[in-house]
């Protein structure tokens, strides 16, 4: 089980149906009890949780193996709301933290990009096994304003003409997102333990979850192989290359 927090939220749904397709259960955490009850879509089930009360967070989380963290946009105290998560799974939740950061979060003219920089530099020194992203601005944000560009010609945002972004597809985030939660937590698992745990409704012999050992080899065998060409590769050059400069200064003696 993985618990999303902001389960709600654009980015939690998205990251919540990423783990759906892989066969995940999800936990989905929102603030509202009726979003609890009206569900998120892909999740197994939905909790209501004020993500600053320390024990309900350790509640919600009881029974997970990893989670999610996204503080609402631009949310007053998100060290404070940081550390409540944080302080929850260190105590009884799970041991396993991804967080959803920003890129350029040591921005000093951004306050809530540096509350984010706080919330990294907080996981760097506790003792849970934790990932960090930092996904730019979305391509999907250009949807609120897309009839002016369309019609107009103008992006109605405030930012000058020149300024450079790098925005990213919401459901690429929401991917590396998912591989992160489950890379470590399952990637190595029997395909019986993880059916066991996280699928049991699928036959012991289902393989989802299955590490396909055949697979790592072939790729341990193919990194093998591109080192040994590329090493050859070089000695080749090296050599090649001394041959030459031999022959230059043998001529240049002439």
């Amino acid at each position: 089980m993985i618990a999303v927090t902001g389960a709600a939220g654009k980015t939690g749904r998205a990251v919540t149906a990423a783990l759906s397709r892989r066969g995940v259960p999800v936990r989905a955490l929102v603030h509202r009890p009726e979003q609890a009850a009206a569900g998120v879509p892909g999740a197994a089930e939905a909790v209501a949780v004020d993500l600053t009360d320390t024990e309900a967070v350790g509640d919600a989380l009881h029974g997970s193996d990893a989670v999610y963290l996204i503080a609402p946009n631009m949310f007053p105290d998100e060290v404070a709301l940081a550390n409540s998560v944080m302080g929850a799974c260190e105590q009884s939740g799970p041991t396993r933290l991804v967080y959803h950061s920003v890129i350029h979060p040591y921005a000093p003219d951004m306050p809530h990009h540096l509350a984010k920089a706080e919330v990294e530099a907080a996981l760097q020194t506790s003792d849970l096994d934790w990932t960090i992203l930092q996904p730019a601005s979305y391509f999907e944000n250009a949807l609120g304003v897309w009839d002016s560009v369309r019609d107009n010609g103008i992006w109605p945002l405030p930012y000058t003409a020149q300024a450079r972004f790098t925005p990213v597809a919401l459901d690429d985030v929401a991917e590396v997102a998912a591989c992160a939660l489950t890379a470590i937590v399952y990637g190595l698992m029997p395909c019986e333990k993880w059916n066991a745990r996280f699928n049991p409704r699928a036959a012991p012999e289902d393989p989802a979850g299955e590490t396909y050992w055949l697979t790592v080899f072939a790729v341990a065998a193919s990194l093998l192989v591109g080192a040994g060409v590329l090493m050859a590769t070089i000695a080749f050059s090296f050599e090649h290359f001394w041959e030459y400069q031999i022959e230059a200064a043998r001529k240049m003696s002439q």
